[in-house]
């Protein structure tokens, strides 16, 4: 069967660019190796990019009905709850939506397009291209071939091991926990708490963000560690190890903590990867965490796969081949993603720092960067 573009994981960045593609009247296949689209998760920060590339794809009422715009982003001290830093953001520019929200969204304006475009239960097996084409071979020996194709598979990429060789992501030193808190729970047990507080301690952070109307809370803590074997964010962790792991944290912050019902915290270990020089082979591309994983210190992960989905789609409008189109976005894009990765790297200094009496705020966005208009 033949395709276009082929795209390898139906996440946020896979979504994206399948709607960017949609857009320019590329007809693609989106192909999950689950059964159906993983919706879980908690929380994602969206900044000016991101936004911007969500209007232009028609998603601005999904922002407008199920995002927050916080009004205040305050960094706290650790013990006492003490304010260390406060900014006041642009409210048209910063969101904070569930993960789950904006995948549904994605999914329901792809398939608004297409009823037939996603393909789950498809596990890659191999790839292979020629001057014809790629070729995508699944587990159970289905076969998709089209002009390009994109691994939006994650951290753990099989299409980056194939095209790049198998170097092993780098353990950073910390564990993370994320969990979702109705507010139901916490109400009036948290009094004082904002739409967007983070708390900062000696090798600890935890952020809290409001989103789903306001109707939620949901929280990622780091904290640093000597090792870690898993790497699975949908390991259970119940709530009893990011307590102990934050017993000196101030009461508003463990009150947030122990609201959390059991099923929604899940822990794993953060591990990196070095940036790339090269995003591109032949007919085949990285996109989004496959591309370049960012260290969760800077809300900018999800604005790095939007920018990639949208400017991929603009490359390939633009240009009439297929290694045009990957060169003018591997050179639109490498720069821009692998600078963000060091400033996340240097942000976790800043933000664990053992003395967070000694913060110092950092910019952690480009607020000028804008992938509706970057030269391609």
């Amino acid at each position: 069967m033949r395709f276009d573009v082929i795209l390898v994981g139906a996440g946020i960045g896979g979504l994206t660019a399948a709607l960017a593609l949609q857009q320019q009247r590329v007809r693609v296949a989106i192909c999950e190796q689950a059964g159906e689209p993983f919706a879980g998760g908690a929380g994602l920060v969206i900044g000016a990019s991101g936004t911007r590339v969500l209007e232009q794809l028609g998603l601005r009422e999904v922002l407008d009905d199920l995002a927050v715009r916080p009004a205040h982003l305050a960094i706290r001290h650790f013990q006492n709850g003490r304010l260390l830093a406060e900014t006041t953001p642009d409210s048209a520019a910063r969101v904070q939506i569930g993960r789950a929200d904006l995948q549904r969204a994605l999914l329901a304006a792809v398939q608004s397009n297409d009823r037939e475009c996603l393909h789950p239960g498809h596990a890659l097996a191999d790839i292979g291209q020629d001057a014809g084409g790629v070729s995508a071979l699944f587990a159970g020996r289905q076969m998709l071939r089209g002009s390009l194709l994109v691994a939006c598979d994650g951290l753990r990429s099989a299409i980056r091991m194939r095209l790049f060789g198998d170097e092993q992501p780098r353990f950073t030193g910390y564990q993370l926990w994320q969990g979702l808190v109705p507010m139901s729970h916490l109400a009036p047990a948290a009094p004082g708490l904002g739409d967007a507080d983070t708390w900062i301690g000696p090798g600890q952070q935890l952020g809290c963000r409001r989103i789903g109307r306001g109707s939620q809370l949901a929280w990622l803590a780091l904290a640093r560690s000597n090792r870690w074997s898993e790497e699975d964010w949908q390991k259970p962790s119940g709530i009893d190890s990011v307590l102990a792991a934050f017993r000196n944290f101030d009461t508003l912050a463990r009150t947030v903590l122990m609201a959390t019902p059991r099923e929604q915290s899940l822990t794993r270990g953060i591990f990196l990867r070095e940036p790339l020089p090269a995003w591109t082979q032949g007919r085949v591309a990285l996109l989004g965490d496959a591309a370049h994983p960012l260290a969760p210190f800077i809300d900018q992960a999800t604005d790095l796969a939007l920018e990639d989905a949208f400017v991929l789609a603009r490359a390939i409008a633009a240009a009439g081949t297929t290694p045009e189109a990957l060169q003018r976005y591997a050179a639109a894009r490498i720069p821009r993603a692998s600078a963000s990765m060091v400033a996340a790297e240097e942000q976790g200094v800043r933000l664990t720092t053992l003395n967070p009496d000694t913060h110092v705020a950092g910019a952690t966005h480009d607020s000028h960067y804008d992938p509706v208009t970057v030269p391609v």
